[in-house]
């Protein structure tokens, strides 16, 4: 699956970024100053799970979460909206580890209601922006470079902080150029990945 993007419609919106902005005064050829942002930081392998159907999505969310809590899985990525159609998505990201785990969950449980489907996917890696300036202008630019770059997105998440875009866990490499040819990073900066894996423990603290 991949979103649709294109620079026409981004530049229209104002998010011309990195690219060549006629107006009054300004030479042909004259290119914009990138922005800033703040930081990158990538995330180990994951695997996405696509969630749709007619039911609200707050109780769905709801019992899938106490399934995978149960089960000692940490959801890593999690969004869910609804369509004008009334169709409502989630979409939530584990680890590869827990993977198995998760898709057993879906396949043998029976708290989804019939009508909703489930679509998974494997190799997904996250990269997570800290924007220092104008986040709605840094998701477009990443939209846009990533579209000329045939670069998949298979997911947006943002927060006061922080955009998160998920794509293949393969083409993160090719991801990372992009990203740093298109904005100002601080000096020195390398993008953070992954050193330490958070797990849940099945031992119940006692008082």
């Amino acid at each position: 699956m991949r979103l649709p993007c294109r620079r026409a419609q981004l530049d229209s919106c104002g998010f011309s970024g990195v690219r060549r902005k006629r107006g009054r005064g300004v030479p042909e050829g004259y290119l914009m100053e990138k922005l800033k942002i703040g930081g990158l930081k990538l995330s180990s392998t994951l695997c996405q799970f696509e969630l749709s159907g007619y039911d609200p999505p707050q109780k769905i969310l709801s019992t899938v979460s106490k399934s995978f809590s149960a089960e000692k899985i940490n959801i890593e990525f999690l969004t869910y909206n609804s369509s004008n159609s009334d169709r409502c998505h989630i979409s939530l990201c584990v680890s590869e580890e827990s993977f198995s785990a998760a898709a057993t969950l879906f396949q043998k449980n029976e708290w989804l209601p019939p009508n909703w489907a489930v679509i998974s996917r494997e190799k997904v890696g996250m990269a997570t922006i800290f924007p220092s300036q104008s986040a709605l202008a840094v998701l477009g630019i990443v939209l846009g470079a990533w579209g000329e770059n045939s670069l998949p997105v298979y997911g947006v998440a943002t927060s006061l902080s922080a955009i998160s875009v998920l794509t293949d866990f393969r083409a993160m490499d090719k991801a990372v150029e992009v990203i740093q040819a298109s904005f100002r990073l601080p000096d020195n900066h390398a993008p953070l990945k992954p050193e330490i894996h958070y797990y849940q423990s099945p031992v119940n603290k006692k008082d």
